[in-house]
């Protein structure tokens, strides 16, 4: 993963849980500024280490933290850096998770590695749709609950996750949503 999601999780601690608590999570995962390069790859284990510490630290699941900081991601990160990018791809959710892979197959350019995961989309009816959401990274599922919260907030709608399915893979995990939009 890159190092913009290490400094949105430094962020979303700092703001949600205090300074030093991000300076007790990153002195127990040796993360430090060299880890904050936004656009250098790096090991995915470091996010891994960060949350588990976050989640010891915290006295949260991973799970929890994880869904803290997609919605945080999304409203803070996303918001301030690429808000007019994601609303050139929809300018409502439902438009914006029909053009996802869209949008990842466009910045695969400016993130040399970029392995974004894949989202497809069947429409139930104009209010529902079933979100399958698939990576070959495993255990983040609550971040995408937690960015499909955010995009809600950031696209001031009202989403409900009605359901949420773990697919058996050979490989990574594959999570089908059924997402409500409120009319």
């Amino acid at each position: 993963m890159y190092g913009m999601i290490h400094k949105s999780v430094r962020d979303m601690v700092q703001k949600e849980f205090g300074e030093e608590s991000w300076n007790e999570i990153a002195a127990s995962t040796g993360v430090d500024e060299a880890h904050l390069l936004s656009m250098e790859a790096y090991d995915d284990e470091i996010v891994y280490n960060l949350v588990d510490s976050a989640s010891k630290l915290l006295g949260l699941s991973s799970a929890e933290i994880l869904e803290t900081f997609g919605q945080h991601f999304v409203l803070t990160t996303l918001n301030a850096q690429y808000k007019q990018l994601l609303l050139g791809y929809g300018k409502t959710c439902f438009e914006l998770l029909d053009n996802i892979n869209y949008l990842h197959s466009s910045i695969k350019s400016t993130f040399t590695g970029y392995l974004p995961p894949v989202f497809s989309l069947e429409h139930v009816n104009d209010f529902e749709i079933d979100l399958v959401y698939e990576s070959p990274r495993v255990g983040l599922t609550p971040f995408v609950r937690g960015l499909l919260n955010g995009l809600a907030i950031l696209y001031m709608e009202t989403l409900v996750i009605s359901e949420e399915e773990q697919i058996t893979v050979e490989s990574g995990e594959k999570t089908r949503f059924r997402v409500c939009r409120e009319s």
